[in-house]
């Protein structure tokens, strides 16, 4: 070793020594630092937590719960995995083949669906069975038919018994003819009267215009009320047989030239199924209020409440031939259709020879129907369950109704099952559901909630609903009971519209500015839900939360007017039209789904549920002053005081209640919220005979003459037109009992323990 190197080394080590003391010194200090910092930033800690748990209620341990749960990376990779593809491909599948409630076809799909939930590591999966009662038309020379006859044997113009095929996919609709559902059979001859759309209005305008439709035939217009409401209303009236068309009017606007498959709007051979059931509640009609199961006492058929007389459905352009024979005063202006001709109302034709026959053959029989039903089990309130569902049968392919909504649902669920994958569990359970039979009037659906009641009404969360999810490209549609209407209203804002190109406007920017019908001064409102789909026996039976959504029909393009799509329930509602006319790109459907899986992270992850409760005191208000200035109340001096007070007393306790609750300790979250739980169950009459049994709810109801509308306080108002007729005003002064005490009740839910 040279001098030269020795001098360097022994200089790099005493160099070396002097850092290793500095590094030494330094890092017991840095040490005593930290840990200093540590204890006091613990202790600090542990005192806001004593403070806060001595002085103020833990709110931002609440907020930060649910910033941690909603806006975390699941709820982003659940959204993100949603595709527009997928959907389109389930669309594509499930729509195939017709598949009619009990059929083959659709026993398969349930069979389908229960095997990808499983897949997908759903906790349980089950396919609820029940027996019920259905009608089928016979397929031989029994065949559903109306002639024109001539002299009564010659047969001058005969209906057509199915829709005729357009398009080479449409091929398998003639598995099945033609029929409404329920429709009673027999055979009629007789003259035949117009009836515009066979409101309880129009009826009663036949009879002030002289027209009497005792023992006739009825031809009537699709639309404005539910079918099986004018087929009630005619047999009501002493009609011996109901015929429902598809006025172009409504259905074909643009011209017979202009019609599928060169445009969306229904052909004139294009028919709409349906049910011919009215006045009734949902479900099996031989088991009302009980599930259709071994054990259970069935009614007999004449206790049934199924239609009296036989009702057909018909295309417009088999109407026109019926119509443009008819004699009898001209139709007012306003019942003027949109056929080339001038519609009158009979009774008869101008050719006295000629008389109009109907022949309705169909079979009852006990069927057997699956409803699917998945469950992910939550992880701190397993007990607590959030539905989210749609029904599977249709009346014939059933693209948009129901397939659109499947579609959605499949594609979800698989989101779903990859999250499972990554660890994620929800706050509360979930259970995704498919229901059966929905297009007979609702069966499935009921049948599985008259069967799990006293479950479903300790434990269900909320009901979501998603029927007919795409079938237009007019604006989203939202409706819900007033619980959950401010938070459907506002989950519209975190979608961006798909039907707006190149633009960052939400859903709920797009309903404004297009459908007037569902907003005030620029403020969107929900509606209440009455009978159009599976969330009926959930809030109007057992008295659960539901909402329910769709980007409907209407608008641009279509005269400014919203309606329900051209081709419901008609053999062209198919993939080809939904992808062709109303979704080529399947971007609303991929819309639509993400507002689903917001909609259900919310009641499913939320700490806090995202109810409130002052919309419902808003709601009795303004109801209740309307009640003040009935005429009939005023006039019969009936005493509402106890009512007010009512009404009153819960906008006090709710308005408190919306105070008080975002500011409660996480330890009286369970407590808070099962009590936005069980007020809905506060107007569930139980007490009282409820007609029909399966709709008990106080504040608001299926108007029994419109199925697809509703009103307020329906009890209480029916008592009123019964007593306007009676004399009788003593039922009235019971209902605004019953109503007073519900509404004290659900104050009492809210009050604190």
């Amino acid at each position: 070793m040279s001098v030269k190197n020795a001098t360097k080394t022994s200089s790099e080590s005493s160099s070396k020594s002097d850092f290793l003391k500095f590094f030494s010194t330094f890092s017991v200090v840095l040490l005593v630092v930290c840990v200093s910092f540590i204890c006091g930033y613990f202790t600090n800690v542990i005192h806001r937590v004593i403070v806060d748990e001595k002085v103020q209620p833990q709110t931002d341990s609440i907020k930060t719960l649910r910033k941690r749960r909603l806006a975390s990376d699941f709820r982003s990779q659940l959204l993100n995995s949603l595709k527009a593809k997928n959907m389109k491909e389930n669309l594509e599948y499930f729509s195939r083949e017709p598949h009619f409630a009990s059929s083959e076809r659709n026993n398969d799909l349930a069979g389908d669906i229960a095997a990808k939930w499983r897949s997908y590591g759903f906790h349980q999966v089950e396919m609820a069975k029940y027996r019920v009662l259905m009608n089928f038309p016979y397929k031989d020379l029994k065949r559903n038919k109306v002639e024109i006859r001539r002299n009564h044997n010659e047969v001058v113009f005969k209906s057509q018994p199915v829709e005729k095929v357009l398009r080479e996919d449409e091929l398998k609709s003639k598995e099945l003819p033609v029929f409404l559902g329920f429709s009673a059979s027999g055979k009629v001859e007789s003259e035949i009267v117009y009836a515009n759309f066979g409101t309880e209005k129009d009826f009663e305008q036949l009879k002030g215009m002289g027209v009497s439709v005792k023992n006739k035939i009825v031809i009537i217009r699709q639309g404005r009320v539910f079918r099986g409401n004018k087929v009630s209303n005619a047999a009501l009236h002493g009609a011996s047989g109901a015929i429902i068309y598809t006025d172009p009017e409504e259905f074909a606007p643009d011209g017979p030239l202009n019609t599928f498959p060169k445009s969306w709007w229904l052909p004139d051979t294009g028919i709409q199924r349906g049910s011919a059931m009215g006045r009734q509640g949902p479900g099996d009609p031989l088991t009302p209020g009980f599930p259709s199961v071994d054990g259970i006492y069935r009614n007999p058929l004449n206790k049934s409440g199924l239609p009296t007389i036989p009702a057909m459905a018909m295309s417009y352009g088999d109407a026109k031939e019926i119509l443009r024979r008819m004699k009898g005063p001209k139709a007012p202006d306003d019942w003027q259709g949109g056929l080339d001709l001038s519609y009158h109302v009979g009774p008869g034709f101008k050719d006295k020879r000629l008389s109009l026959h109907m022949e309705v053959n169909s079979k009852l029989e006990i069927r057997t129907i699956y409803n699917v039903i998945g469950k992910i089990r939550g992880t701190e309130e397993p007990d607590r369950y959030v539905l989210m569902g749609n029904h599977r049968d249709a009346w014939v392919f059933g693209a948009a109704d129901p397939i659109s909504g499947t579609a959605i649902l499949m594609e979800l669920s698989r989101g779903l099952g990859e999250l499972l994958k990554s660890g994620w569990r929800p706050r509360r359970t979930i259970m995704l559901c498919s229901w059966d039979a929905e297009e007979i009037f609702v069966v499935g659906s009921a049948e599985y909630v008259e069967e799990n009641a006293q479950i479903l009404q300790d434990r269900a969360v909320a009901y979501l609903n998603m029927d007919v999810a795409v079938n237009g490209n007019f604006s989203i549609n939202v409706d819900a009971n007033p619980l959950l209407q401010n938070l459907a209203i506002s989950l519209t804002k975190e979608i961006l519209d798909p039907t707006v190109q190149n633009s960052q406007r939400s859903m709920y920017d797009v309903m404004v500015e297009r459908d007037v019908t569902k907003h005030v001064n620029g403020s969107p409102f929900c509606d209440n839900l009455s009978f159009g789909s599976d969330y009926v026996a959930f809030y109007h039976f057992i008295g659960v939360s539901c909402a329910d959504w769709s980007y409907i029909f209407g608008g641009r393009g279509t005269h400014g007017i919203r309606r329900s799509y051209p081709v419901y329930h008609s053999s062209h509602d198919t993939f080809y039209w939904i992808k062709t006319f109303i979704d080529p790109e399947f971007k609303t459907h991929l819309a639509v789904g993400k507002f689903a899986a917001i909609f259900l992270l919310e009641l499913s992850e939320s700490p806090l549920l995202p109810f409130n409760t002052t919309t419902y005191a808003n709601l009795l208000h303004s109801k209740a002053r309307e009640l003040e200035r009935n005429w009939h109340f005023k006039r019969r001096n009936i005493n509402s005081t106890a009512l007010f007070n009512a009404v009153n007393n819960f906008a006090k306790v709710s308005h408190e209640f919306e105070a008080n609750k975002v500011t409660i300790n996480t330890k009286d979250l369970r407590l808070v919220n099962d009590q936005m739980m069980q007020l809905e169950k506060a107007f569930i009459q139980t007490v009282e005979p409820n007609n029909p049994r399966q709709l008990r709810h106080v504040i608001y109801g299926p108007d029994l003459l419109n199925l697809y509308g509703g009103k307020y306080f329906p009890r209480l108002i029916h008592a009123v037109e019964i007593a306007i007729k009676s004399g009788d005003w003593q039922q009235v002064e019971k209902e605004i009992s019953l109503l007073t005490f519900s509404i004290n009740s659900a104050a009492n839910v809210l009050k604190p323990i």
